[in-house]
């Protein structure tokens, strides 16, 4: 198997789809070069000092149109500027470039029928018209070809040549507008995957505050009335503000016993309610997660483990990778010895040292909790996927 180069692996999908789809449109334009040597090959008359400034004209425009094409991809996709110089250059080089071939061809005729005449417009308008698809609307575009088509025909005095134009360009133009337009859905699906995934979190997030609203909200007002309550007492020298307060410090310390519930029912969830709630966190975050085995037959201490091992590898799946298929599988053949398996398929430079945004424990924190029990932990990544292995007694 190829290795995968790493500066491949530590991009995003959307990035990877960007350079797939962006660079073969870098291609097209530097299309311009073969055509205008494989010209000078086919034409047995040319003057060589004109061949020269011809090729350099047209490697010139070559490299303007790329700039150029960056600039409208850059407008298209993020509403970026592009400068007059991008513009002004690639024009100025495609007319230059219809000279250049007249001194370089003998047979090059600036009316009437030529078709070496008719091809290097073609070329060089062409390339030009492709490289400002992305920026420009629909009419204009049209307007842009339909042009090109009518002069190209008013030169040769013949619809043919026109209709050769309108129809190549067209069809050039229109492949790299659906291009584009491609690239542009891709950024829109990784940015509407990024919001899913942050809408996950908060979704958590919110779950806990209103556990602990309900919770405690309560409670907390009654300490509030029943210390005002005590003050006032206190100031009129009524013996039953102690009593009061005393009120007080039992609904402090009920409080507080109903927090811990909370807060440790929040950190040692069962196996299978973590196991639901990372197939719905990942799956609102745009990951399809499949779940292989069922550990309730578990002992409860083993249980809070393995869960907190799925929590803590979700929020690395969510946060750390570029992941769209994850599975979780539960291993329990060997009977007293339980395996849990987290695989994902979105390895990337940060994957192999995962980190949380919970305490900043992570992998380590993961490790030092399954070496209480008695168990480990491994990570480890091949080309496109991370992979988690938990070995842990299940007898804990």
């Amino acid at each position: 198997m190829v290795p995968v180069p790493r500066w491949w692996l530590e991009r995003s999908r959307a990035e990877r789809f960007d350079i797939t789809l962006r660079w073969p449109l870098y291609g097209i334009c530097c299309a311009e070069i073969p055509i205008a040597v494989l010209a000078v090959f086919s034409e047995r008359q040319h003057r060589v000092l004109g061949v020269a400034v011809f090729l350099l004209v047209v490697a010139a425009h070559t490299a303007a149109n790329i700039y150029l094409l960056r600039g409208s991809l850059g407008r298209y996709l993020h509403g970026e500027q592009v400068s007059n110089r991008a513009l002004i250059g690639p024009i100025a080089l495609a007319v230059a470039g219809v000279p250049a071939a007249a001194w370089a061809f003998p047979r090059f005729a600036w009316t009437g029928d030529s078709d070496l005449r008719d091809g290097v417009i073609l070329v060089l308008a062409g390339a030009l018209t492709f490289a400002l698809t992305p920026m420009l609307r629909w009419m204009s575009l049209f307007g842009v070809v339909l042009a090109g088509g009518v002069l190209t025909g008013a030169l040769a005095v013949r619809v043919q040549p026109g209709f050769a134009y309108l129809s190549t360009v067209a069809f050039v133009a229109f492949t790299c507008r659906l291009s584009a337009w491609t690239l542009g859905l891709g950024w829109e699906i990784d940015r509407s995957r990024a919001v899913s995934a942050q809408l996950a979190i908060a979704e958590e997030r919110l779950r806990f505050a209103r556990d602990l609203h309900d919770t405690l909200g309560h409670n907390l007002s009654l300490v509030a009335v029943r210390s005002e309550l005590a003050a006032a007492l206190a100031t009129r020298g009524d013996a039953t503000a102690a009593g009061q307060m005393l009120d007080v410090r039992q609904i402090a310390h009920d409080s507080l016993r109903e927090m811990r519930a909370v807060v440790s029912g929040y950190r040692a969830a069962d196996l299978a309610t973590e196991l639901a709630g990372a197939q719905s966190v990942l799956r609102s975050a745009g990951v399809n997660c499949r779940v292989v085995g069922d550990g309730a037959t578990l002992p409860p201490a083993t249980q809070t483990a393995l869960g907190w091992v799925v929590r803590e590898g979700t929020t690395n799946v969510i946060q750390h990778s570029n992941a769209t298929v994850c599975k979780i599988e539960l291993d329990l053949s060997m009977g007293d010895v339980v395996f849990l398996r987290m695989e994902n398929d979105g390895v990337s430079a940060t994957s192999e040292q995962p980190k949380t945004s919970e305490g900043g424990t992570g992998i380590a924190g993961l490790r030092e909790r399954l070496g209480s029990l008695g168990g480990t932990l491994t990570v480890g990544s091949t080309p496109g996927r991370f992979i988690l292995v938990v070995q842990l007694p299940a007898t804990s």
